[in-house]
């Protein structure tokens, strides 16, 4: 299929008689190069496509485990907040029997 030598082509073709369709497909392709463009094209679309469908993907994945580490964080965030409170409120407290103890 990669030669263009008449000879090869020709002692192919009386081994492998089914070889002809074949070869008179590919002969007819080659001289059409704007129909062996255009599948090329047809094809570098969809590879084009398919990439950024896959970056799209892949920026998901990241979002969401952003958004995981960030409400992970923000749970933490809460839990300091409650004993920050609660540290206040017992300060609070001790503040008050020390101004009645004095």
């Amino acid at each position: 299929m990669s030669t263009d030598d008449p000879v090869t082509i020709e002692s192919l073709i009386q081994a492998y008689p089914e070889f002809i369709p074949m070869y008179q497909d590919v002969y007819e392709l080659c001289r059409n190069i704007e129909r062996v463009m255009g599948s090329f094209s047809k094809e570098l679309r969809e590879l084009d496509r398919n990439t950024v469908q896959l970056m799209i993907d892949e920026m998901q994945d990241e979002i969401n485990e952003q958004r995981k580490q960030l409400n992970q964080k923000n749970t933490q965030l809460n839990q300091k907040d409650a004993i920050i409170q609660t540290k206040d409120r017992r300060i609070e407290e001790l503040e008050k029997l020390l101004a009645e103890k004095l």
